[in-house]
């Protein structure tokens, strides 16, 4: 099978790329075009036991006590917002059953396509409002940001200690938290200069062999590191995988291509560009996400009695992915690091001189 298109489209004879899912797909696919999984209109588990990974991919024990009673709570809360805000009428068994049988109700493994279509509803709010009281936790426990960060450090560190393990074939790895004048460069540049606006506080760099490997990056990151409706709509830059040509030129894709939610094509138009400061070759696959951190027990200790916020928290990381020969490519001419920082650094003189306009040489 060929290789995994880059941007231009063109494909190079290589070892077969390993046939995938059609879940496993619209995974990948939602990732690389950044889109929304409120959008969705279904999803594709096929069993409970599925459900119950994707309750521990998600920071929860899907046999703690605790963890059931905060599924239930976060249903009731979308049921109410349902029906008072909008006038839905949840059907009864969807508001009775196993919380984590809704993901099958919403894959129509379960009920009718009615069922379906309220169960994706629920899942689609509890979604919402669970990120909601994660950042409100978040706020509320006794947690610095740089413990936070080395949480999520360790959490990545471990994914990439388990890919080399398994022989992916993972060329580098690095990442960290930002030194701060790095934090300051980057607000000083951008128009939106408040911290809440940076993404990539925390960064994580993977170089892969070949471009196909980060198709099956992605899906491995999405298994264990982040679920996949945590990572930020609209912050994905693709300039490496164009998931229609791959799609396309591998008859096993092609084949369950009819599934997807959206048709193929609307990826490319779409994506936002690379950052105004790289190179004119820069290419890189650039991901947010919202990674989910168990809260440590001593810090969940310390947090007030009675707050009903659960115990994750979300730690909110850049991970990049590029191919060995895009990297090596990355670095050269005005695509280096340093031509990058100097242009950066141009633009914040250029904006903090501004005052200076006006001012005469012989002035004190």
């Amino acid at each position: 099978m060929s290789d995994v298109a880059e941007q231009s489209g063109s494909f190079a004879r290589r070892p077969r790329l390993r046939t995938m899912s059609l879940a496993e797909l619209e995974r990948v696919r939602l990732i690389l075009r950044g889109g929304s999984v409120v959008d969705w209109y279904r999803l594709l588990f096929d069993s409970i036991d599925q459900a119950r990974a994707f309750m521990r991919l998600q920071g929860g024990d899907p046999d703690d006590p605790a963890d059931q009673a905060r599924l239930h709570a976060l249903r009731e809360v979308a049921t109410r917002y349902l029906q008072d805000e909008h006038a839905y009428r949840v059907p009864a068994e969807l508001h009775s059953c196993d919380p984590l049988e809704l993901f099958l109700y919403a894959s129509e493994k379960r009920g009718r396509r009615r069922d379906r279509f309220f169960a994706c509803l629920l899942l689609k709010t509890m979604h919402i409002v669970h990120h909601i009281e994660a950042r409100e936790l978040r706020f509320r426990a006794p947690l610095s940001q740089s413990r936070l960060a080395d949480l999520l450090a360790d959490k990545v560190d471990t994914f990439a200690r388990q890919l080399r393990a398994e022989g992916f074939a993972l060329v580098r790895y690095s990442g960290g938290e930002k030194s701060l004048s790095s934090l300051v460069t980057k607000l000083l540049v951008k128009k939106e200069h408040h911290a809440a606006t940076i993404h990539d506080r925390v960064r994580f760099r993977f170089v892969v062999d070949h471009p196909f490997d980060i198709v099956e990056l992605l899906v491995r990151m999405t298994e264990r590191l982040f679920p996949y409706n945590y990572v930020a709509p609209g912050q994905t830059v693709n300039g490496l995988v164009n998931f229609t040509a791959m799609t396309e030129s591998h008859p096993e894709l092609r084949a369950i291509a009819s599934g997807l939610q959206v048709g193929l094509g609307h990826e490319e138009a779409a994506l936002p560009s690379e950052n105004e400061f790289s190179g004119p070759s820069y290419r890189v696959v650039s991901v947010v996400a919202d990674v989910p951190i168990r809260v440590p027990d001593d810090v969940l200790a310390n947090i007030e009695r009675g707050t009903d916020l659960g115990r994750v928290v979300f730690g909110l990381a850049e991970l990049q992915m590029v191919d060995r020969a895009a990297d090596d490519e990355n670095e050269r001419g005005e695509n280096r690091h340093d031509r990058y920082r100097a242009r950066q650094l141009l633009k914040v003189r250029d904006r903090l001189e501004r005052g200076m306009r006006g001012v005469r040489e012989d002035e004190p």
